[in-house]
């Protein structure tokens, strides 16, 4: 099979709505706080991962077929002699039924969805060091308990990503977590034993640690090549530094082989294994994380914002915990019939309007 050019490669999200129109992802209240518009590509993809990923062992991990994946690739790429995108990939939010697929295929085809889109899943830098501060800050106070360490590490994940000015980044980065969330709880809660009590094999489980590893190297794609991860002090958190400007890939071979660095070596950590750990960090605590941002949703309709899908451009602010949330609402006492009853008020700094009479 003869592959087609790679047309979706480095397009945003707003050119893959464009290309392949946008579709609302369900996912179980658990796992995400309302209904999610992401680009069709992804929506048909994960909605067959919701409904048998879930049970199907390996998943992610175990490759589908190379041409079976192309054929659901380019089914959404497709495009006529024009350049305009062809309608059926917008209507339609399933897979194509006329290509036969089974869970692996689609696994492999929402991973090479994810690979083709710049800045991986978060899209940027600063909301992957955020998530590397709130990760490593929180580890160094003993005097936490686990749980409360659990949920303010939820909380100041959800408060980052509600940051985002990004209406389709925060609804992807809901919609794959919070589908990951799904298959590796699947996996962490499945039985280890028979009824006999011998042990069931658990290589091919995917579970938090294992989904991490894959999709770590996705969480911000080729961004993390021109920058560099260093340990700030033995007791300290890590931190990221960018390179200005980026080095060509001589230079950089260049300065491996002098060895330049070779000083500070110790200092240097292996940014895969921070990138795994920070997506299992946020596959792990994906269900508390939606808590709060559904708790963060108190704030209910105002200005026409709600939820996390601010529809303006500049978010509504957020309060500092949700236990301080409010709402608007109308005295018990009002009453439309009764709108013009003279009310009694306390003195008031605003300055009374007076009528002149004339003579």
């Amino acid at each position: 099979m003869k592959l087609k050019k790679d047309k979706l490669k480095d397009k945003d999200l707003q050119e893959l709505v464009r290309l392949c129109g946008s579709s609302l992802l369900y996912l179980p209240t658990e796992y995400a706080a309302g209904s999610l518009a992401v680009p069709t590509c992804f929506r048909a993809t994960a909605q067959y991962l919701v409904q048998y990923g879930t049970t199907t062992r390996g998943v992610f991990r175990i490759p589908g077929s190379h041409n079976v994946v192309a054929a659901l690739y380019n089914h959404y790429c497709s495009m006529d002699n024009n350049g305009e995108a062809i309608a059926g990939t917008v209507r339609c939010p399933t897979l194509p039924e006329h290509i036969r697929c089974d869970v692996h295929d689609v696994a492999s085809a929402f991973k090479k969805f994810i690979s083709g889109l710049p800045g991986g899943i978060l899209g940027s830098l600063p909301l992957f060091d955020s998530f590397i501060s709130i990760q490593s800050q929180l580890q160094s106070d003993p005097e936490w308990t686990r749980t409360k360490q659990s949920k303010v590490r939820a909380r100041l994940i959800a408060l980052a990503i509600s940051t985002l000015q990004s209406q389709y980044r925060r609804e992807l980065i809901c919609a794959v977590f919070g589908l990951l969330c799904m298959i590796g709880r699947a996996a962490e809660t499945s039985r280890r034993e028979d009824d006999r009590g011998r042990p069931l094999p658990t290589s091919d489980l995917m579970g938090y640690g294992p989904l991490g590893i894959v999709f770590g190297p996705l969480l911000v794609g080729d961004l993390l090549e021109d920058y560099i991860m260093r340990i700030a002090n033995p007791h300290g958190g890590l931190i990221l530094l960018p390179i200005s400007p980026p080095k060509s890939r001589k230079e950089r071979k260049k300065k491996t082989k002098s060895g330049d660095e070779g000083n500070s070596f110790n200092t240097y950590v292996d940014k895969i294994k921070v990138a795994n750990s920070i997506a299992e960090m946020l596959i792990t605590h994906w269900r508390e994380v939606v808590r709060h941002m559904k708790n963060l949703s108190a704030l209910k309709v105002v200005g026409g914002y709600k939820s996390l899908g601010f529809r303006g451009v500049n978010p509504p602010f957020l309060r500092p915990s949700a236990s301080e949330s409010f709402a608007l609402r109308k005295p018990p006492d009002w009453d439309e019939a009764n709108l013009f009853r003279p009310v009694s008020r306390s003195p008031s700094p605003t300055p009374i309007r007076r009528k002149f009479i004339k003579d």
